[in-house]
This record gives structure tokens, sequence and C-alpha cells, in this order.
């Protein structure tokens, strides 16, 4: 699933290369099975122009000259590709938006293998909805070791599903998660009861340093290779893993653990990430940065 690097990357490189644009029609496949009224809404926003592309948690957020905001969400397997009009098909293609710039014509194009990724079109009313459905977005500099410690500790749980939980925590998912805790040295079944604020700013800085890497190096592709940016193109952050998808710590040479954490694929290092709080310091964290 795209998380907050790979739908950063993407409005992002959406803002370079499409503001201004006119929006000039939208086909959607036969195949996709849109409510009516997601129809209707899509067609009002044609004869419009993008003003602007942003993100709300792993929601990419595109401004029209209307006042109204059409948003994607990519879900497991979603894709935005930005395509010239010779460009080949490509697979899994629901929404197409033609847009055109002075006598420049692309094709943003929304696909999305599962179908599980969302296309609506909202007004400032619906995306302000929207902005609180979702909790602290740990890149805002207003996010403190502080309030991260008390949004942590308003849910009676393990670290690794609080910050799972997007309406506690927003945008990071389990790839970038897992390796924050890792980086902090913080055992993922930590109780949320038990953290304190020396526990908190470190991981705070952790989920930083992994998120900023992870835009850095333009998101994560797996090696089922689903994410890809607007071009088409992999990121590159699964070169830079510290845990996830490992076998053997790269810190100490201890084997990684594998657990199910509510569903949810887990590495860790005993070692390294130590359940006792007296021991959640990771010795060689230096060696990580």
């Amino acid at each position: 699933m795209p998380e907050l690097p790979e739908v950063h990357t993407i409005s992002q490189d959406l803002r370079k290369n499409i503001v201004g644009y006119e929006i000039k029609g939208i086909q959607i496949s036969k195949y996709y099975k849109l409510p009516s009224n997601i129809q209707s809404d899509l067609k009002k926003i044609v004869g419009e122009k993008i003003q602007d592309v942003d993100r709300i948690a792993k929601n990419i957020v595109i401004k029209i000259s209307n006042n109204s905001y059409l948003v994607f969400h990519l879900a497991m397997t979603g894709r935005i590709l930005l395509r010239e009009l010779s460009h080949k098909s490509d697979d899994w293609v629901k929404v197409v938006v033609e847009i055109q710039k002075g006598k420049q014509i692309s094709h943003l194009k929304f696909a999305d293998m599962r179908q599980f990724g969302k296309v609506f079109v909202t007004n400032k009313t619906g995306l302000q909805k929207l902005t609180e459905k979702y909790g602290l977005d740990t890149l805002d500099k207003s996010v403190t070791p502080k309030n991260f410690l008390k949004a942590l500790k308003s849910k009676r749980t393990n670290i690794k599903n609080v910050l799972m939980d997007q309406t506690t925590v927003s945008g990071i998912g389990n790839i970038y998660v897992t390796d924050a805790l890792f980086l902090a040295g913080i055992n993922p079944l930590l109780p949320t009861q038990n953290m304190t604020l020396e526990i908190a700013e470190k991981l705070l800085k952790s989920i930083r340093e992994v998120l900023t890497e992870g835009i850095k190096n333009r998101g994560s592709t797996l090696p089922d290779k689903m994410y890809v940016d607007i071009f088409g193109k992999s990121g590159s952050q699964q070169n830079h893993f510290k845990v996830y998808l490992k076998n053997k710590c790269t810190n100490c040479g201890s084997a990684i653990k594998f657990i199910k954490i509510n569903g949810r694929g887990t590495y860790f290092c005993p070692t390294c990430q130590p359940l006792e709080i007296s021991k959640n310091t990771n010795p060689n964290q230096k060696k990580l940065l």
C-alpha cells in the first residue's frame, strides 16, 4: 500500500506537471462501478482548471477552479499515471482525465488492480471533514513529543497498532512503522501505556527520519512492483530498509523475528528491540543514521 512517502512523491510530481492544465474530458471504464453521484460530480469538473495539488494523509488532493477538489486514495494497489497521448495502454485503468495546456494534451490515469482505491469530488466543507478523520501528521512541525505521546497513549494497545491507526497518526503504514520502530530500538509489542516522553521523542525523530529518507528515494517499490510514480518509475527506498523484509539484523547480526500484529506482517530484532523499557535503547542507533 502506498504510504506517506509514495503519496507525497506523487502529489508533488503532479503539482509540478499538471497545475494550470484544463480538464477537457473524463472517461470511466465500463468495468469500474462508480456510484452515479460520483460520476455526476466528475462530469462537473470538465472545463475547469487545475490550480494546485496537495496531500492529506494518504489522499492525493487536486484543487479545481470551481472550488472543488478531485481526491484519489490509492489503497492497496492504486496508481496515478501521467501519460502522453502516444503512450501505450496501461493495466487496470479505471478513470482517465484528459488535460490540456496550450497544445499539450496529456492523460491523467487512475489505475487500480484490486479496486480498493477511491476517486471522488468534494467541496471545501467535505475536504475539512476528510482532514478531521485523520490523526497527527508526523512531518508537521507543530507535532511535538508531548502531543505525540498524548495521542499514542489515547489508545490502550501496542505501539505498532496505534501507529497504524490513521485516526491517531496519519500517513504511515506497515513499512515505515516497522523501520521507524527498529531505528528507535522500540519493540512493536510495547504497550502504549508504558510509553514515556523520552521514548516518544526518540520514536518521533525516527519516524521523521525514515519518512524523509523515503521521500528522498521517491518511495518504496516492493517485489510485487505495484508502486510506481506518475511516470511509471519505481522508487528506491526498498534498497534502504532497516529491518522490513530482512532476515538478519543489520545492527547486531541476530536473526530477525517475523510475527503478525493485527494481521500485518511485522519484522523486528529481539536483541536491538527488547520489550523491557529499561533496555529500550538501540546501542548502535548512530550506525543507522
